[in-house]
């Protein structure tokens, strides 16, 4: 009953409101993370939950130290579901009108990595294996245009463009995004293709059964790997990143710039009344201000 609810949810932010698809995956871990922990609870319905539930998820989630930005975005997703919920007649009260937001620490740095530590997590992977291959190639390509694990995942061959040096990402109906690919990436990328040419998948990243690669498949391997470059600082998939986009800052790349790269939703009506980078700006500010484009 709650997956199908948030199903419906989904649906709804992709046709209706025209949501991307990294949006609403974003959404989707939330709401699912959420649901688990209110059935986990003997609360099977959306109806039956109420701002005490809500607390106990949040309370869990301090108990486990996640982040405050983490336990806002989880906040965030809960009020947008239920405001459709209202919308659609589905629950009579909305939980989340006693829930506020998490007072977020903005003095806490990132945390992000040298060229040094960023070469040093590069060379782990054995390339002379499709497997070790295919981790440079996803390595390379987070840190190289910042990607998101969904993202990434998802991304199909069709999508490639080594003549043009760019992956163009469908985010929604309403909505492509142009991704530069820098040599570095693009080099990894394409020995992974070249050596993966018999695969009859679309999907670029495959797992060694020649399926899809999964989120939790990538965070395992990356774990493996953070631990056997021996770096000692406590490093993320979004360590990546967080890396690329303070590499392209200290670099001289403007952060409206940065956001068009990253393909953000949030704010972006507030500055393209008065910026505005079309395709080709967006690569030579790429090009300029990434270690290794």
């Amino acid at each position: 009953m709650m997956q199908q609810t948030i199903n419906q949810f989904i649906e709804y932010l992709m046709t209706q409101k025209g949501r991307s698809q990294n949006t609403c995956e974003s959404y989707r871990h939330d709401l699912e993370s959420c649901a688990a922990l209110f059935m986990a609870n003997g609360i099977n319905r959306w109806q039956d939950v109420d701002q005490y539930a809500v607390i106990n998820v949040i309370a869990k989630m301090k108990k486990e130290q996640r982040a405050s930005t983490t336990i806002n975005r989880t906040i965030s997703s809960l009020r947008q579901l239920f405001r459709y919920l209202l919308r659609t007649h589905q629950v009579q009260n909305n939980p989340m009108d006693y829930i506020d937001h998490e007072t977020v620490d903005l003095r806490k740095k990132p945390v992000t990595l040298s060229q040094e530590e960023i070469e040093q997590l590069l060379a782990v992977p054995d390339v002379k294996t499709v497997s070790g291959l295919r981790d440079r190639a996803l390595l390379e390509l987070m840190y190289g245009t910042g990607m998101l694990v969904s993202e990434l995942i998802n991304l199909k061959r069709s999508q490639v463009h080594f003549d043009l040096h760019i992956l163009q990402l469908q985010e929604s109906p309403r909505h492509q995004r142009v991704v530069p690919l820098g040599r570095k990436a693009e080099k990894w990328l394409k020995d992974y293709l070249n050596d993966t040419a018999a695969t009859s998948s679309d999907y670029v990243f495959l797992n060694a059964r020649g399926y899809q690669m999964t989120r939790q498949g990538v965070w395992k391997n990356f774990k493996a790997i953070v631990k056997e470059s021996g770096l000692k600082k406590n490093v993320t998939l979004q360590t990546l990143r967080h890396t690329f986009i303070a590499d392209l800052l200290s670099n001289g790349a403007s952060w409206q710039a940065v956001q068009m790269l990253l393909g953000r939703e949030t704010g972006r009506e507030s500055y393209e009344s008065y910026i505005h980078f079309d395709t080709q700006k967006l690569v030579e500010i790429y090009r300029r201000c990434h270690p290794r484009a």
